[in-house]
């Protein structure tokens, strides 16, 4: 998994009704300013979470001491995905939305921290009181000598798990008041403590320079966000009190039951994928991470600003023309990309990571990670956000159906991974598979269920178009260019002609601003 955690609603959002028709616009353009900020927010956490992933290929490589740092990642992390990742947003936010309505929203904030976080403490004293067994059952593959440093970074790091659910609630709480700073800030942040630690690491060489850094600063984000949410006035300690807690705990349980099989599902993945790689060589592990830095691009900078805008700004009525505007901007952005990073996924992880202690082993395990998680990576972005769109509906039972079978293709193929057990690229290319196999399930069952399916479908083919023309640019290129350099500049070049071309035919505004530019400028006398 990526180190940031991905939010994903499946619950129906609150809007208000429009008064006018002079409001219907100002209503609108709330939702995109938010994706705007949330965009920002993503990339500026993206820059620094690719300046945290080159430094610590430079400091650790592919190694064991990344392979037990980022199993640590994984160990602490999956036992709480139903209380964060896909459930938790799913729940909260449109809880405290309808909250707000009735004026209770501050006291109901208060009350599902708490529940949550300490749902949370009971947790992490599980995994502190079980950490070999569970680091052995997570990371089967591993040497003794990692599953000791794994369980040396997990009893420091398990102190973050609290702290993480608290700062998950409270940034769906602001979400629900349609701000956005602790979203933005909470993997800036934690990109930026990473940072640190490396930095502590290669000047001291103490392993707990890594950890340290980790666990404070989920701390410290979730004391900022109770103080700002406290000053602001939308958290009220008066929901603090017992029987509050009780009830706040016990309604966001029962809000849960649609969707229990989903942090399950993606718990289960996770487990035997890492397991698939651990059982692969020593730094196998840190390479998925590397490879999942890059892939994650998509998911980081658009599913998640878009999926949450069109939550805040669902409207029935206007539901199918906006899916549809959004799946032909989706494809026309990513379908080439997913190409571009399927031909030079080699060049690509060699230029951001090859350096320092990162091997040819290294190199090869992530390329090829990367190649294969490249095949559904247009799929997955646009698949999340159609998930958006059921949940919206209220179609819970059906949206969970959806990503838990795309869970168990995924898991399925992993499986076969790890008992197979390939050698070196071809294990880790068959971990990327499952990925994209995962998500093509996922888009193919969220647009079966929606009934505008056929349009979506043929437009997902005139797509296929300007993605195939870059495949066959991107292996002219890669037969005719020796260079790095060259080979990515004029890759870049291909993928952004293909990307014009398909913005051209999927996106008609575009097309008929384009046309009427060009009327203008040939001038009325001078048309054929």
């Amino acid at each position: 998994m990526s180190w940031t955690q991905r939010l994903r609603s499946a619950a129906p959002s609150v809007s208000l009704p429009s008064t006018s028709t002079s409001a219907a616009p100002a209503a609108r353009a709330a939702p995109r300013k938010m994706a705007a900020l949330l965009m920002l927010g993503a990339l500026a956490s993206k820059i620094l979470g690719f300046a945290r992933e080159i430094l610590m290929a430079q400091v650790l490589g592919a190694s064991l001491l990344a392979d037990g740092y980022r199993g640590a990642v994984t160990v602490i992390l999956l036992p709480l995905c139903f209380l964060q990742n896909e459930s938790a947003p799913a729940i909260l936010i449109p809880m405290l939305q309808r909250a707000q309505a009735e004026g209770r929203a501050p006291r109901l904030l208060a009350s599902l921290c708490c529940a949550l976080t300490l749902a949370a403490i009971a947790v992490m004293l599980c995994v502190q009181t079980l950490g070999p067994w569970w680091i052995d059952l997570m990371l089967g593959g591993f040497t003794p000598e990692g599953k000791a440093l794994t369980l040396s970074y997990v009893e420091i790091m398990s102190f973050a798990m609290p702290a993480s659910v608290l700062v998950n609630t409270l940034a769906a709480g602001e979400i629900a008041l349609g701000k956005t700073r602790l979203s933005n800030l909470r993997a800036g942040l934690l990109n930026l403590s990473m940072i640190i630690g490396l930095a502590l690491y290669a000047f001291l060489g103490w392993f707990g320079a890594l950890a340290w850094p980790f666990t404070l600063s989920f701390n410290a984000l979730a004391l900022f966000g109770l103080w700002s949410r406290y000053r602001e006035r939308t958290l009220d300690s008066s929901g603090a009190h017992p029987a509050m807690i009780f009830a706040a705990g016990r309604e966001f349980l029962w809000r849960l039951r649609p969707l229990l099989a989903l942090p399950f599902a993606e718990q289960t993945q996770v487990w035997i994928e890492r397991l698939a790689a651990s059982r692969n060589v020593t730094g196998a592990v840190a390479s998925l991470d590397y490879s999942r830095t890059l892939s994650d691009t998509a998911l980081l900078l658009i599913s998640q600003p878009v999926g949450l805008a069109y939550m805040s700004s669902y409207r029935k009525d206007e539901s199918h023309r906006q899916i549809e505007a959004i799946t032909r901007l989706i494809l026309a952005l990513t379908v080439p990309a997913s190409a571009f990073v399927f031909v030079f996924a080699s060049d690509i992880v060699r230029l951001v990571f090859f350096r320092g202690a990162f091997s040819e082993t290294g190199l090869l395990l992530a390329s090829a990670t990367l190649r294969g998680v490249s095949i559904g990576l247009w799929a997955s972005t646009l698949g999340w956000i159609l998930l958006r769109h059921l949940n919206s509906e209220g179609r819970n039972a059906r949206a969970t159906l959806i990503v838990v079978g795309a869970y168990l293709v995924n898991i399925v193929i992993n499986a076969l991974g790890a008992w197979l057990a390939p050698p070196l690229g071809l294990g880790m290319l068959l971990i990327g598979l499952g990925e994209s196999a995962r998500s093509l399930t996922l888009l193919a069952g969220t647009t079966w269920a929606l009934p505008n399916r056929g349009r979506i479908l043929s437009l997902t083919c005139v797509a296929a178009a300007p993605g195939a023309a870059m495949l066959a640019a991107g292996w002219m290129i890669e037969a005719q260019a020796s260079a790095l350099a060259p080979r990515l500049i004029a890759g870049a070049a291909a993928c952004a002609v293909c990307t014009a071309a398909g913005a051209f035919v999927l996106l008609p505004q575009l097309r008929g601003a384009g046309f009427s530019k060009l009327r203008k400028l040939l001038g009325p006398g001078e048309r054929p």
